[in-house]
């Protein structure tokens, strides 16, 4: 995040996080909303969509609408593309983002979020995916999955040691509440792992035990950002939790920091001082602003150590050019690439293994990319920015938020 300007050169050149269904028995008997059809196509490239007609029996104004899906394990696959919609007694067509699916047979379906409550639907369906291709079959079972209660929030016993804010290190980060049963482990991400640190953002409140709502400053200042080629200053209120997500939001809104003024004011957490770590995964389900089919502005979820670029910094994602991006930077350089594919207009996974001598990045579960240089080994803290630069930020757009239903860390 700090040298993005390099960056830029290298970076030119399906809602895997999962639905938490809550269905009562009632509303199973009687649901808001039906499904007249569902299918799953695959193109030759190995990537899947899912088309669904549903209807309501009333009006419905829905807080989302998704085609879920769960591997032979019960892990959370779902589509991307997730949209909030309003319903009538007519019947709707819904497509979802695409993605790839590692070989295997799953079963989907449609749920939706109303009242911040997800709801499961019949029927439920089946298809294999194998040698990139997903062929739909019919399901074993036509009934609606059963529902399984959202998590309740209990405090982990990190291995993560404090950190000490230091002068040159650069931080942002989202959050996240103790780790549920959806993350037993980091999705598509190899091994035997154990949660160490998680925020679900099930509150209503930044928890300010494992966050700063700014950058280098006191609880309520502005600050200025990370890297000077940034053209917003960070404020904590710009930083929310509601509806089940961190919220950064990005206005167009001068704001003078240190004598100098940025276009734009906009929202940024980050562990330091609270929580670091070496090695391990890192994980968050970002639903990034974007423009058309490209992520907009420079939304970004890295770690960093206490003295840049010594320490080292690990770049899980930033939106670059309008793709999905991943970096190292240190001494040694700041090798990376941008993933193919879109990363925008839904909920996405972004997760990095970083182990001595690499890491590698995987994007809705899938392997994007390895480093195998330069990596370090000192302990560094978690950020998530809403970031924005007209050079190298994708569509510039504001007002825009950026969403964070997660973030999680786990350790072997």
């Amino acid at each position: 995040m700090r040298t993005k300007l390099g960056a830029l050169a290298v970076a030119t050149a399906a809602l895997a996080g999962g639905v938490l269904t809550q269905t009562d028995q009632a509303e199973a008997a009687t649901p808001d909303v039906v499904v007249d059809s569902l299918s799953v196509v695959s193109a030759p490239n190995g990537q899947s969509k899912a088309t669904a007609t549903v209807h309501g029996v009333k009006t419905i104004k829905l807080q989302a609408l998704t085609v879920a899906v769960r591997s032979a394990d019960g892990a959370n696959r779902d589509f991307p593309g997730a949209v909030a919609t309003t319903l009538g007694t007519r019947s709707t067509s819904f497509t979802s983002g695409s993605r790839a699916f590692p070989a295997g047979t799953y079963t989907y379906y449609v749920a939706y979020k109303f009242h911040d409550h997800w709801h499961s639907l019949s029927p439920v369906k089946s298809f294999t995916a194998g040698a990139g291709t997903g062929t739909a079959t019919p399901a074993p079972t036509a009934s609606a999955p059963s529902g399984t209660t959202t998590p309740t929030p209990s405090t982990p016993a990190p291995t993560a040691t404090a950190s000490t804010p230091g002068s040159a290190a650069p931080s942002s980060a989202p959050s996240s509440s103790a780790p549920s049963s959806t993350g037993a482990a980091p999705v598509g991400i190899p091994g035997t792992w154990h949660p160490v640190f998680a925020d679900e953002f099930n509150g209503g409140a930044l928890d300010a035990s494992k966050w700063n709502a700014n950058w280098f400053g006191c609880p309520t200042c502005v600050t200025k950002p990370p890297n000077s080629a940034e053209g917003s200053a960070y404020s904590p209120s710009q930083v929310t939790v509601g509806d089940g997500s961190l919220h950064l939001k990005l206005a167009q809104q001068p704001t003078t920091v240190g004598g100098k003024t940025y276009p734009y004011v906009s929202g940024l957490v980050t562990s330091n001082g609270k929580a670091q770590f070496t090695y391990g995964a890192f994980e968050a389900r970002i639903y990034t602003p974007s423009s058309g089919s490209q992520m907009a502005n420079w939304p970004s979820f890295w770690a960093d150590g206490q003295n840049w670029p010594t320490d080292g910094e690990l770049d899980v994602l930033e939106g670059l050019g309008g793709s999905a991006c991943y970096h190292f930077h240190s001494p040694a350089g700041g090798p990376g690439g941008c993933a193919s594919g879109t990363y925008s207009g839904g909920w996405h996974t972004f997760g990095a293994d970083w182990k001595q001598g690499s890491v590698t990045y995987y994007y809705d579960g899938m392997q994007v990319g390895q480093i195998t240089s330069g990596i370090t080994s000192a302990p560094m803290y978690l950020i998530l920015n809403n970031a924005v630069n007209p050079s190298h930020s994708g569509t510039n757009v504001a007002p825009a938020d950026m969403q964070v239903d997660y973030v999680r860390v786990w350790q072997h």
